[in-house]
C-alpha cells in the first residue's frame, strides 16, 4: 500500500484554496509543505502562515518538512497548530534526540529527513525514536529537478535497516516523482509519496484529474 500527498510548494499559489479543494475531492487527505529558511537551503518556500490558513479549508491535514537550520525553533508553532507530522533532517542538528522528543510531545508524527548524499548509517543510533524517514531524491531545496537514481538503492538499504526492528515504519520519498521512479520507490520499499510538478502540478491538466490518474496508474501496475 502507499500514500499520496500532494506537494503544496509546487501548487499555484494564486488558485491554492480552489487546488486544494480539488485535490480533496480526488481523495488527498494529506497535503506536504516545505518550510524553508533561506540558510539550509537557498531559497525560501512555504510558511506557518499557509498552515493556519488551510486549517480553514476543510480541516486539511499537513506533513510539513522543515528545511531549516534549527528547526527546534518551530516547536512552539508545531504544538499551537497541531501539526499532525512533521521531519527534519538530520544534517542540521547534533541533538536529534532532544528535538524528536520535543516534537512528539506536541502529539505530532515525527521524522527524520535525509539528504541524498547523507548515508543511512547516521540514523543507527536515533532510528527507534521516529516514526517515519524521509528520503530526499533530488538536493533539497528546488522543485524540478532530476530523479537520482541511486536513490532507489538508499530506499531499499534503509528499507532492509528498517525491517529489522521496525517493519511497520514508513518511508517516505520526495523529489521528481512520476509513475516509472514511483513504481521503482514503492518496489523498494517507500510506502509514503510526496507528488510535484512530474506527477499532480503538471500545467497541461487540472490537479483532480492529475492526481486521480496517477494513483491510478500506480495501483494498476502495482
Amino acid at each position: 500500500m502507499f500514500s499520496i500527498l500532494p506537494s503544496l510548494i509546487c501548487a499555484d499559489l494564486l488558485h491554492i484554496e480552489d487546488q486544494i479543494r480539488e485535490l480533496q475531492r480526488a481523495g488527498a487527505s494529506t497535503f506536504h509543505i516545505d518550510v524553508m529558511d533561506g540558510h539550509f537551503v537557498p531559497n525560501l518556500g512555504l510558511n506557518f502562515d499557509l498552515v493556519r490558513r488551510l486549517r480553514d479549508i476543510n480541516h486539511a491535514k499537513v506533513d510539513v518538512h522543515l528545511m531549516v537550520e534549527s528547526p527546534e525553533q518551530y516547536l512552539q508553532q508545531i504544538d499551537k497548530l497541531h501539526i499532525e507530522q512533521v521531519s527534519f533532517h538530520i544534517e542540521t542538528t547534533s541533538t536529534p534526540l532532544r528535538i524528536v522528543r520535543s516534537m512528539k510531545a506536541t502529539g505530532a508524527r515525527t521524522g527524520i529527513a535525509l539528504s541524498p548524499l547523507t548515508p543511512i548509517q547516521s540514523l543507527q543510533y536515533v532510528l527507534d525514536e521516529f516514526d517515519f524517514v524521509l528520503l530526499m531524491t533530488v538536493e533539497p531545496g528546488f522543485a524540478g529537478q532530476k530523479f537520482i537514481p541511486s536513490m532507489y538503492g538508499k530506499i531499499r538499504a534503509l528499507r532492509k535497516m528498517i525491517d529489522r526492528t521496525r517493519p511497520d515504519m514508513e518511508i517516505e520519498v520526495d523529489g521528481n516523482l512520476d509513475v516509472p521512479s514511483s513504481l521503482r520507490c514503492i518496489h523498494n520499499g517507500a510506502t509514503i509519496l510526496v507528488g510535484g510538478t512530474s506527477s499532480i502540478f503538471r500545467p497541461e491538466t487540472d490537479v483532480f484529474s492529475a492526481y486521480v490518474q496517477f494513483q491510478n496508474e500506480l495501483r494498476a501496475r502495482l
